[in-house]
């Protein structure tokens, strides 16, 4: 019985960034050690974003995934952050009420989040934490609600994006899994669409064709994908030595996203 497979996987899983726990996960988060190849690569995402959002009505990303751990609210938070390094005003908020992390991650808290403001609880200027890096505003999740899926489709969230709006430049959501819960899919028509995270040899085919399945089901727009947890083919030790955790972006229209390669 052949079991090195096996035995490769179990180690990349416990290698890999998105097994650690949050408190650990938040050195993924850009800052100024972060390795250059790393950079780089979000710089190539952030040019993705900026130009498929080029002739879109809103400047709102929502991000999501097809399975937890694939990387989700990382991506949010470092794409979030290259597009803030170009001085444009950026906003992340934290829609998952069901299981938050950019507060963990970012060292805030979710006393006052956007479960407080849909809740009216408190008012946006409460509940947003400033300035948390040059150009970045976060809005937490706030307290877990009962009813996170109707809190996210009141007029309520429609109102709040509409006023967001004015103020920054891109607004980045983070969202659940989808084939978890749906509530990314309550952002169609509030949002230009969203990024799908998708983790090497982690992330399975049906269940990122039937998370995609859910959002063309809802008439929503995938406007491309990324790819977390790669580790680099190349033989050259500029990348292999000095690099152990790579990411790879690969973008494409959402019309043919079925041809994306995971």
């Amino acid at each position: 019985m052949n079991i090195a497979p096996n035995r490769r996987k179990k180690q990349a899983d416990q290698d890999s960034p998105l097994r650690l726990s949050k408190s650990k996960s938040r050195k993924f988060i850009l800052n100024d050690s972060t390795k250059f190849v790393i950079n780089e690569a979000y710089k190539s995402a952030r040019t993705n974003i900026i130009f498929a959002l080029s002739t879109a009505e809103h400047r709102i990303i929502t991000f999501t995934s097809s399975s937890p751990a694939e990387g989700k609210s990382t991506t949010c938070i470092n794409l979030a952050i290259a597009l803030a390094k170009m001085g444009e005003k950026v906003l992340i908020i934290d829609s998952d009420m069901r299981k938050p992390a950019i507060h963990t991650y970012l060292k805030l808290s979710k006393q006052k989040g956007l479960s407080s403001i849909l809740s009216g609880m408190c008012t946006v200027a409460e509940a947003i934490d400033s300035d948390v890096r040059e150009n970045l505003d976060v809005i937490s999740s706030g307290p877990i609600p009962p009813n996170p899926a109707e809190l996210i489709a009141s007029k309520n969230m429609a109102e709040l994006l509409a006023v967001l709006e004015k103020h920054y430049d891109y607004i980045c959501i983070d969202t659940p899994p989808v084939n978890v819960v749906t509530d990314n899919l309550l952002f169609n028509g509030l949002s230009a669409g969203t990024i799908m995270i998708v983790r090497e040899n982690y992330t399975r085919h049906p269940d990122l064709q039937r998370a995609l399945n859910s959002i063309k089901l809802a008439n929503g727009k995938v406007l491309g994908f990324v790819k977390t947890g790669c580790v680099p083919e190349g033989k050259n030790g500029y990348y292999k030595k000095g690099y152990k955790y790579n990411y790879n972006y690969n973008y494409g229209n959402s019309s043919d996203h079925h041809t994306q390669h995971v």
